[in-house]
């Protein structure tokens, strides 16, 4: 599913009402879940990977990018 939907980005609603990111301090429990199974997504796929391929992909940030 997260590779599906690509990795949540942790966001924060304004006092406007808008949204923005949040900054890695303001990330609670959950959003460094997140992030940790995104890392285990991309190092899943990493492993399946030769060295020819893990150069073309090693600048992706998300599981999906890969």
């Amino acid at each position: 599913m997260l590779i599906k939907n690509g990795a949540l980005i942790p966001m924060k609603v304004k006092e406007d009402g808008t949204k923005t990111h949040k900054k890695p301090e303001e990330f609670d429990h959950d959003d460094f879940k997140m992030k940790e199974k995104n890392a285990k997504a991309k190092k899943l796929l990493y492993f399946g990977l030769g060295p020819d391929e893990y150069t073309q992909i090693s600048k992706c940030e998300s599981a999906k990018e890969i």
